[in-house]
């Protein structure tokens, strides 16, 4: 009798939990959305931003590689040994 009662609360109640539990799913899925839209968002406002960052510190970079091979060159001719004419 005891048993009867106690499958029959269980049924219920798994069937009350279900649609909450599909109901909890979609909020989920629905504040992944949001979020990944939100990430989005604020990626491509701030995209320009970032790559003219980039362009100068790549130019700085370039600058100072193209001063280092002009003091290299110059070193190496200065180092070069006389040539006999």
């Amino acid at each position: 009798m005891f048993e009867c009662l106690l499958a029959a609360v269980a049924t219920r109640m798994s069937i009350a939990i279900i649609p909450l539990i599909v109901l909890g799913i979609y909020v989920f899925l629905f504040a992944l959305v949001i979020i990944c839209l939100i990430r989005i968002a604020r990626f491509f406002s701030t995209a320009g931003k970032e790559q003219k960052l980039i362009r100068m510190e790549l130019g700085k970079v370039a600058e100072e590689v193209h001063l280092l091979r002009r003091k290299l060159e110059g070193e190496k001719e200065d180092n070069s040994p006389p040539t006999v004419g």
